[in-house]
């Protein structure tokens, strides 16, 4: 079912509150077009898709704002990054006017070069394979976080990635299963400012990306954008991406350490992208946003677990407590192998050893008083009767017997 701008405004008095699901809507367009004659100034190094997250309840103010700004820095005219251009004085001030405005934003950004040099990628060289692609991740993004959304994006026909969207998304209406309580609708981006505000986060991005268009002058877009960001991610997933600047490492970076924990989350990301297990969606979400910390400056430092629940704030586990937190979603991903260090400051994929030292530290604080307690009872029952019962001797606790029993007398004692 298509729902039109204006209409999903008058919607917003019959919105589903009571305590369920708010729907989202997501504006999309995006930067850059396929082609991989790279080297070519005319021709994008990146493809760059944004969502504007805008939550139902919203929706009316930030369609005032945004057109509110739309006619201070745009007059009659659209919000449209190519209408700014290099000048990066107008551009952090029209950014800086965005920061009041009640939205969010999410992308995805292709490396086109790396996608040729990636084998496992090559075959994105191809523009239904390339656009496929696109469109797998963007929507399987969508259907993981996201109950209730209404898609919105432009319907200008001389885009061939949008053609291809709205045929991807035209074949897949009648399947609820994939998209859940999903809308799309297409419109003209000349009458809506949410289309706008993704054109100009996604021609802002690619003064960030796309090699073309960085220079050593170019302001840091990506701080400017931080508080709007969801999240960003990178395609072809390497190592590289994640690298800092040598100024922005710390003098005790350990990149094998920080090589070897990227790895194992990426490998469980790319092993669960498509599931629909809403736990293991949620483990995903979760990592993904560690991920997309790792490769900022100032994310080096740990994330609070209110700040990783909140990235569950629109899926079906949003109302989870805390301790549930840690043994359903982190806890799961360490007995999948994935590294994730921890402390009370939170969580974060580790990039040197005092952090791996850090979670072994703070773990160590529970399980060694917890073990203590376990031995302090079984040596007072095997004393009491004489060493007749001993508590761990029964199968399902076979593990711990061996481990209290292989331990040396002088690291037993200390217990």
């Amino acid at each position: 079912m298509n729902i039109s701008f204006f209409a999903a405004m008058k919607h917003l008095a019959d919105s589903e509150r009571n305590g369920r699901m708010e729907r989202v809507y997501a504006f999309t367009d995006e930067y850059g077009a396929f082609g991989w004659d790279i080297d070519n100034p005319s021709v994008s190094t990146h493809f760059i898709i944004t969502a504007v997250i805008v939550k139902e309840s919203n929706l009316s103010v930030f369609t005032q704002k945004a057109n509110n700004l739309r006619k201070r820095h745009f007059q009659t005219g659209e919000i449209k990054s190519s209408r700014i251009g290099k000048d990066h004085n107008r551009r952090l001030r029209v950014l800086s006017d965005l920061q009041d405005i009640p939205f969010s934003f999410f992308s995805v950004c292709i490396d086109k070069k790396k996608c040729k040099e990636n084998m496992s990628t090559r075959g994105l060289q191809y523009k239904k394979s390339f656009y496929k692609f696109m469109n797998n991740i963007v929507h399987r993004e969508f259907r993981r976080a996201f109950e209730k959304i209404t898609v919105v994006a432009d319907e200008i026909g001389n885009s061939d990635y949008m053609q291809s969207f709205c045929e991807y998304v035209s074949k897949r209406q009648d399947m609820p299963d994939l998209f859940g309580d999903a809308n799309f609708s297409f419109e003209n981006s000349n009458g809506n400012v949410g289309i706008q505000v993704a054109d100009l986060i996604s021609g802002t991005l690619s003064y960030v990306f796309d090699n073309h268009k960085k220079a050593n002058d170019t302001p840091d877009y990506l701080k400017v954008l931080k508080e709007k960001t969801i999240r960003i991610e990178l395609y072809p997933k390497t190592y590289e991406n994640y690298v800092l600047e040598n100024s922005a490492i710390a003098e005790d970076y350990d990149e094998e350490i920080a090589k070897l924990c990227f790895a194992q989350a990426v490998k469980f990301v790319e092993h669960n992208n498509d599931s629909t297990d809403p736990e293991v969606e949620a483990q995903v979400i979760v990592l993904q946003y560690l991920l997309f910390r790792f490769m900022n400056n100032d994310t080096r430092g740990y994330i609070y677990t209110y700040e990783l629940k909140d990235q569950l704030a629109n899926t079906e586990l949003r109302n989870m407590k805390d301790q549930a937190f840690r043994m359903r979603i982190i806890g799961k991903l360490r007995d999948k192998g994935v590294i994730i260090a921890s402390s009370q400051k939170g969580y974060k994929i580790p990039s040197k050893q005092a952090e791996l030292y850090d979670f072994i530290n703070h773990d160590a604080k529970i399980v060694i008083p917890m073990l203590a307690r376990l031995k302090k009872c079984r040596d007072l029952v095997k004393l009491g009767t004489v060493n007749e019962l001993d508590l761990l001797d029964h199968p399902e606790y076979r593990q711990l017997q061996a481990f209290f029993d292989s331990l040396p007398e002088e690291t037993a004692s200390q217990l």
